[in-house]
């Protein structure tokens, strides 16, 4: 019983210090200060459970930029066979309208016309010789504009379903970073850190801090646009009158596009072309070299940020594909080159004036080939150029691309 007074005491302040607990935390007096409670209960399970999270997504992007990098080549490759296409159709519709006004300059020419002109036997069969072999070639050129105008409609056919498969990557890309991005800002600044210093060492990870990090950029909320003029002057051919009359075209511009558009819509009305700004010097964030606006890569490395765009090839047209910014970039100097990169990469073999296919003899500026891609060599095993849809023109690490073709400068 002589403990009791003490225990009645001790009860009375418990009784107070939690009276006051609660009137601290009903904002009555500031007692008890509540602290931000990290999402996982203690640093290294936060850590633990971010790292691998990030690995997953890092794995599922490294799959996505694979996939991205060969859609970006087979949009090239379709848009070159589109424009191989429409060369030759071109070609066939002028013949065929030559050989049509050759006609109705000259007259028709019947049978009866040829047997009574003739001034004997072997002049009447020189001339019936020569009329079928004037209207043989007519009916080949009609024939040939038809198979190619059927072609070209396979290819454009082709061409929209490749952007639409690729499109549906894209989405799933910014999918990827929204997850990845979610992650990481839910993180405190030691996490991340700890995070990004062991992704040094762990690809998965690292390309999971990249993934968040590409979040911010807005060029997966790009849509994926085709960029390749294909006016098909000649559409229908009649037999009757052999003349190809009906002229199609089709202009399949993607232009500007919005970037606060959602992924996964439609196109703008194409706006005004834009400017063309002034270049100015820049040094390539990777060293090796210096850039100056007399250089192609110079003239490239003020594109920095531009949107994957197929077919792009200047500010106008809202963007650029691999090739379309090396064409870009020596059309600055006063070089056209071929316009895919698999001409870009013949045209180098037969005309740099160094030419190499070994990486440890790369020098600053010179344009790199890789299977469906082509790009500037920037210093220390970087390079820099338009990636693949749903990314920005910027740097990357030469070994990201697959086999490395070779390398130089003209």
């Amino acid at each position: 019983m002589t403990f009791q007074p003490r225990t009645r005491r001790a009860v009375r302040c418990l009784s107070a210090l939690t009276l006051a607990g609660v009137l601290g935390l009903s904002g009555a007096a500031p007692y008890i200060t509540l602290q931000p409670v990290s999402a996982y209960a203690d640093p290294q399970s936060e850590l633990d459970a971010a790292k691998a999270k990030l690995a997953e997504i890092g794995a599922e992007y490294q799959a996505l930029q694979t996939e991205l990098q060969q859609a970006g080549a087979q949009l090239e490759e379709t848009a070159s066979q589109i424009a191989d296409t429409q060369t030759e159709l071109e070609s066939a519709q002028a013949l065929l309208s030559e050989n049509v006004s050759s006609d109705y300059k000259k007259g028709s020419v019947s049978l009866i016309d040829i047997l009574l002109s003739s001034q004997d036997f072997t002049d009447l069969i020189s001339r019936v010789f020569y009329v079928s072999k004037v209207n043989d070639a007519q009916t080949n050129a009609i024939e040939s504009v038809k198979e190619l105008q059927v072609q070209l409609q396979q290819q454009q056919t082709e061409q929209q379903q490749v952007l639409s498969d690729t499109q549906a990557k894209v989405d799933a890309q910014a999918e990827n970073q929204a997850r990845a991005a979610a992650v990481v800002d839910s993180l405190s600044a030691e996490v991340q850190a700890q995070i990004e210093a062991e992704a040094q060492e762990d690809e998965n990870l690292a390309a999971g801090m990249q993934s968040a990090q590409d979040a911010s950029n807005g060029a997966s909320q790009v849509p994926v646009t085709g960029n390749q003029s294909t006016s098909n002057n000649g559409g229908s051919t009649s037999d009757n009158n052999n003349q190809g009359n009906n002229n199609q075209s089709t202009n399949n511009q993607g232009g500007n596009q919005n970037q606060n558009q959602p992924s996964g819509g439609g196109q703008n009305t194409t706006p005004a072309p834009a400017p063309e700004p002034e270049p100015e010097p820049e040094p390539p964030a990777t060293g090796g070299g210096t850039a100056t606006v007399s250089t192609p890569v110079g003239y490239a490395l003020q594109m920095a940020g531009q949107p994957y765009v197929s077919g792009g090839e200047s500010l106008a047209e809202g963007g650029f594909d691999c090739s379309g910014l090396v064409y870009y970039a020596y059309q600055k100097i006063g070089i056209t080159l071929p316009r895919t990169s698999g001409g870009q990469y013949t045209y180098f073999r037969n005309n740099a004036g160094r030419f190499t296919t070994s990486v440890s003899q790369l020098q600053y500026g010179d344009v790199v080939f890789f299977p469906g891609h082509v790009a500037f060599y920037v210093g220390n095993g970087q390079v820099f150029g338009a990636t693949r849809p749903g990314q920005v023109a910027g740097y990357g690490n030469i070994g990201w691309y697959g086999t490395f073709l070779g390398g130089g400068q003209l």
